[in-house]
């Protein structure tokens, strides 16, 4: 709609309004008609336009309603809104005042449609320039439109918004289909196209005719930021995005959602941060790591004896530093803990060194790190001192405590157990096995020595008792039996005095009832004697 001012082309700008009646009109008009006939093109030069005869037949029709002549009347002593109104001259914004008649609905009513055609011109431009203070300076004239226009004030301006998150939105789907020209070094210049597309300074200034089109801006910028994670897994640039998001006025309920991922973002990449900043020593501990775990193969392998681990690792791991890092260091502090743990885990599967797997798992429990995993290792390590209980008497010899067994040194001894007793036949039936139980050298010589000594001595004894019977009546099996028992008693004496002096327990059937072997089978019954009737 052209803005043409009736009484400003009749020259009644000095007449009182209540003077310009249809005859003041009427003269008026045909002197304009007579310039204008006059004229050499037989048009009027208006604020620019050339306007005919019947534009200005339009314009001066509109002075039969008695308002308009007087808000016509006013806006043509009002230099620069009419100018404004005519031909989009900003100068009005540069010093605007209220005017009382700014407060009348009808002159409102009236001065929207052209006001707001003029407006939505000069906000598109202005939002394109990037001219901040006429921007603001125009918007604070928005109680000069009427509602109804509202729409054909923002048009421009509302189309312009929504053709630059098109454009976010093409770039988001570019990425998330991997048919985008980014990468991981350039992507960080999607955070300028954003900050040049979405001012917040501009945006920040509009009405509320606007909110809904900021919540989906938020959403637009949102939504690019989590497809650059998931594509990039870049903090930094997700990171600037959701900075440049929560600045606008969002009134919308995915607020918390964006605050909530600018928290997450922002705890992830001060943690990048970190390690970037300790990159050197976090280098150095993964090596360490390396080195751990290539031992694990070499371990169930066999190609490194178990016992030998152990102090490879006490030489190559401090605890005490491991744990005085910071909160950076927390992923590579589980992953040695774990990998002592398969360690330990080798030790005993692959190599049967209960000691060896308990040192391992014992160290790994020193390391300081997340709770369900140290509650692992306690797991383990309680698992690993069961089996250290119920296999002692087998992984370590049962009658020194000390070494392991050797090979060809067991004690081979048979058990019995009663299965079924008939009362009238004098029947017994029973059950046998014979238990190999583990001993080391060192002990079997010992035992050996003491057996030979109560061989010595028993025998020794009854030749002597026999003798001496004979040399007494003749007697001699009574002497033989006599020197027999003393012999036993002095014989066993002999040798748990050798048994004793090696520091060891003994291999009598009272010592063996208690191996781990057989302490659970003689509590179900089982003996050393075969069962008789």
């Amino acid at each position: 709609m052209n803005y043409i001012n009736p009484i400003e082309i009749l020259k009644l700008q000095a007449v009182e309004t209540t003077s310009i009646d249809n005859s003041v009109i009427k003269k008026a008009k045909r002197i304009l008609f007579a310039d204008i006939d006059l004229s050499d093109d037989e048009h009027l030069n208006y604020k620019g336009y050339k306007l005919t005869k019947s534009d200005c037949e339009r314009a001066i029709d509109e002075l039969e309603d008695k308002n308009k002549v007087e808000f016509f009347s006013h806006l043509a002593n009002n230099r620069q809104l009419n100018e404004f109104l005519a031909n989009g001259n900003h100068e009005l914004f540069n010093s605007f005042k209220q005017e009382s008649i700014y407060k009348l609905p009808e002159f409102i009513i009236f001065l929207s449609p052209y006001f707001s055609v003029k407006i939505d011109r000069v906000l598109l431009k202005t939002f394109q320039d990037n001219y901040l203070e006429l921007f603001t300076a125009v918007l604070r004239t928005g109680h000069l439109l009427n509602q109804s226009d509202f729409n054909n004030a923002y048009k421009s301006l509302s189309n312009e918004i929504q053709g630059r998150i098109k454009e976010i939105d093409k770039i988001t789907e570019s990425i998330k289909e991997e048919e985008s020209d980014y990468t991981e070094y350039d992507i960080d210049e999607v955070v300028d196209i954003v900050n040049a597309s979405f001012p917040i300074e501009f945006l920040n200034a509009l009405p509320i005719y606007f909110q809904s089109q900021i919540n989906i801006i938020a959403d637009s910028i949102n939504y690019l930021q989590l497809t650059i994670l998931y594509e990039f897994n870049t903090t930094a640039v997700c990171l600037n995005l959701l900075e440049h998001l929560l600045k606008l006025n969002i009134k919308s309920l995915s607020k918390p959602t964006f605050e909530d991922n600018y928290s997450k973002i922002k705890e992830k990449h001060q943690e990048r941060v970190e390690q970037e900043k300790n990159a050197p020593v976090i280098k150095e501990w993964a090596k360490i790591l390396l080195s751990v775990q290539s031992k694990v193969e070499e371990v169930e392998e066999e190609r490194l004896k178990s016992n030998s681990v152990c102090q490879f690792v006490n030489d190559l791991i401090s605890i005490k530093e491991l744990n005085k890092l910071p909160s950076f260091a927390d992923e590579i502090r589980t992953q040695i803990g774990y990998s002592m743990r398969s360690l330990s885990i080798a030790c005993w599967n692959d190599q049967s060194d209960i000691n060896s797997a308990l040192s391992l798992i014992r160290l790994a429990l020193k390391i300081e790190v997340p709770e369900q995993v140290n509650l692992k290792f306690k797991q383990d390590h309680a698992e690993l001192e069961e089996l250290e209980k119920k296999y002692k008497g087998i992984l370590v010899c049962y009658f020194c405590e000390n070494n392991p067994p050797d090979e060809g040194c067991d004690i081979s001894t048979t058990i019995y157990k009663e299965t079924k007793r008939t009362l009238f036949s004098s029947r017994v039936q029973f059950s046998y096995t014979t238990i190999n139980i583990p001993r080391c050298r060192y002990c079997r010589e010992i035992h050996s020595k003491g057996g030979k000594k109560f061989r010595i001595v028993f025998f020794g004894c009854i030749i002597a008792g026999a003798i001496i019977g004979a040399m007494i009546e003749e007697h001699y099996i009574i002497g033989a039996i006599i020197g027999a028992v003393v012999g036993w008693g002095a014989g066993s004496s002999v040798q748990n005095s050798e048994v004793s002096k090696g520091g060891i327990k003994d291999d009598s059937e009272v010592s063996l009832a208690k191996h781990p072997l057989l302490v659970d089978r003689m509590e179900e019954g089982w003996t050393f004697s075969e069962p008789s009737a």
